[in-house]
This record gives structure tokens, sequence and C-alpha cells, in this order.
């Protein structure tokens, strides 16, 4: 899970890569904030601000697409099952 605190550094400043990712090769590529969104489940026409502490919170905040369906799904079965 992607959490706002990504977002910030320890003296509270924004930063718009939090993460390295080492790849196969060898080379390191950092996570942007187009990276945490496709991660977190944002579809990719989603246009975020531009300033990295408003798209990190909203990518921080935010409930993966993929857990809330399965939420759903679960609360939904559950309820049907109640009713019948």
């Amino acid at each position: 899970m992607i959490l706002r605190s990504h977002f910030t550094d320890h003296k509270g400043c924004n930063r718009s890569k939090f993460a390295d990712i080492w790849l196969p090769d060898g080379t390191v590529k950092s996570l942007s904030i187009e990276g945490a969104a496709i991660l977190q489940g944002f579809p990719s026409w989603y246009e975020f601000p531009q300033e990295a502490a408003t798209a990190g919170s909203i990518i921080g905040y935010s409930v993966p697409p993929s857990f809330a369906t399965q939420l759903f799904i679960s609360v939904q079965s559950k309820l049907l099952g109640a009713i019948a």
C-alpha cells in the first residue's frame, strides 16, 4: 500500500520520487508519481495536479480500486446471505 507519508522526507519537504526500483540488468529507476499511481490502481487517463504534495495526497489517501471491488463483493454476498 502506498501512503501519503511516502511523498514527504524526514524534514517534511515534498518529493516527487520516493522509491528506487532495481531492474534485473542492474539499472536503478526512481518511482515517479505516475508510477505510484499505476501501482495504486489509477487508470492511465487520470490527471494529477503538478504539485507532488497534492498528487501524493490523492494517491496516498486513496483506496485501491481492486481492494474496493473485493470489499464490495464481500459485503454484498454477506448482505444477500442475510436476506435469504
